[in-house]
């Protein structure tokens, strides 16, 4: 309930920005600059969540318990191509996870987990007020997260390895960013809702 309370404050605030931006076209200040290249670190704490209630359900189903379970943060790369108020480029996370798993019956745990994910996500941006050193903007994204999972034995003893290979739907929306620097180098924060979790920072070169 709290998750879904979060989400819909975030599109109201999108929907805000975007109204205002509408009545304020003297606030932005277009430049030569049409490149963005990004470089980004996100708390990946949504994709843990996600992880946590899926493995919530198996555990119920097949008794098995998980422990020392661990999560990174998403390390992100992005581009955008400007158009006006409008930038479209994408954005490519990597993050990992691991934990142990105890089989029903068992009384420590025999399996290591790992997995590892690629987020492939085509982006879109619109600027709703950019005056000197401060822009303000909303991104949303849409696209895959390709993860591989395995599975390998506690005792070093068993050489049984176990991985495979999915894809599922990935998505990204931060309806409240900032950018501060000059028309080169700047620094930017998101908040928002998605697989890279709920706050991201980084850099952006543009040129």
């Amino acid at each position: 309930m709290k998750l879904k309370f979060f989400a819909l404050s975030l599109f109201m605030v999108a929907g805000f920005n975007v109204v205002n931006a509408q009545s304020t076209t003297q606030d932005f200040v277009a430049n030569d600059k049409k490149h963005d290249l990004r470089i980004s670190v996100s708390d990946g704490l949504t994709q843990g969540s996600v992880d946590i209630l899926g493995m919530g359900i198996e555990e119920a189903i097949t008794g098995t318990k998980r422990s020392d379970s661990k999560y990174s943060m998403i390390y992100g790369l992005g581009y955008r191509y400007s158009i006006n108020r409008f930038r479209v480029g994408a954005d490519l996370g990597f993050g990992m996870s691991s934990s142990k798993l105890s089989i029903a019956g068992e009384k420590t745990p025999s399996i290591k987990e790992k997995d590892l994910r690629l987020l492939v996500l085509p982006t879109a941006e619109f600027v709703y007020y950019k005056r000197r050193l401060v822009e303000l903007y909303g991104t949303a994204a849409a696209g895959v997260n390709f993860s591989r999972h395995s599975e390998t034995p506690v005792d070093k003893k068993t050489s049984e390895k176990k991985a495979n290979f999915s894809t599922d739907f990935a998505y990204q929306v931060n309806p409240i960013a900032v950018r501060v620097g000059n028309e080169r180098v700047g620094g930017f924060v998101e908040a928002g809702l998605g697989n890279k979790g709920f706050l991201t920072a980084g850099l952006s070169f543009k040129f």
